[in-house]
């Protein structure tokens, strides 16, 4: 299998993270962003589809020219059941 070379600008992935670190209403580190020649693959897992959502609008628009791949998983997460037992 051969696969088409990462495009790599440091800035612009760091102004990436930085933005969904900063961003109020994403606030989330482990996002993935890999830019190819031709697109953005976003990849990770989040809490909502809202949360989901907003990353792929906010990445699209800072690559305006790209197009976007949101595989960002929604994981559902629940509070505990039973409280739990120190002992």
């Amino acid at each position: 299998m051969v696969s088409e070379p990462r495009v790599v600008d440091e800035y612009a992935d760091a102004e990436v993270h930085r933005m969904l670190t900063e961003d109020g209403t994403i606030c989330e580190q482990g996002i993935e962003v890999i830019r190819r020649d031709g697109a953005v693959l976003l990849r990770g897992q989040v809490e909502t589809a809202h949360r989901r959502d907003a990353i792929g609008e906010r990445v699209a628009a800072m690559f305006p020219d790209k197009h976007v791949c949101n595989d960002i998983v929604v994981t559902a997460v629940a509070g505990p059941t039973e409280p739990e037992v120190i002992t």
